[in-house]
């Protein structure tokens, strides 16, 4: 499989966010950038240069060690969560066990119309009714309240 095509302006964005060394560039990326950069490597010299001097800018930067005792007082200064509470109650217990995110409305309105459909498929499949129900249902949602004759001409083929 060929490799695509490099845009210039994508091997100056590759330069600028990940630095002049390409062994820093996505791998992906990285064989199609350096074909175009040593196709023709004069309009990225300045792009590099700049690039250079930043990461040697950052490799000798000294980032100091942080206080023994800063992680101690960020958890001392935290909100902290009453351990004496009571336990929580049942729904919300189920609430949190539904909604791990906290409650959404388009959650929630997905899982009581699969609830609806569920016990309400359930009670009229365990009601023993017949068919006659679902056909006049039928029939009524899509206005022909007569019987149908291309249910009769198939029947009698």
């Amino acid at each position: 499989m060929s490799q695509p095509q490099m845009r210039s302006e994508r091997l100056l964005e590759l330069i600028e966010t990940f630095g002049a060394d390409p062994q820093t560039w996505p791998e992906e990326e990285r064989s199609a950038a350096l074909e175009l950069l040593d196709s023709d490597p004069d309009p990225y010299q300045l792009a590099l240069s700049q690039a250079r001097a930043l990461d040697e800018a950052l490799t000798g930067l000294v980032i100091p060690e942080p206080a023994p005792d800063l992680a101690m007082r960020i958890l001392a200064d935290a909100p902290q969560g009453s351990s004496n509470a009571p336990m929580a109650g049942f729904w919300t217990q189920l609430g949190t066990a539904l909604f791990p995110h906290g409650l959404r409305w388009p959650a929630g309105a997905a899982l009581a119309s699969l609830a609806m459909g569920l016990v309400g498929g359930y009670a009229y499949a365990g009601s023993g009714t017949g068919t006659s129900y679902a056909d006049s249902a039928y029939y009524s949602a899509f206005g022909d309240t007569q019987s149908p004759d291309w249910l009769i001409g198939e029947t009698a083929s």
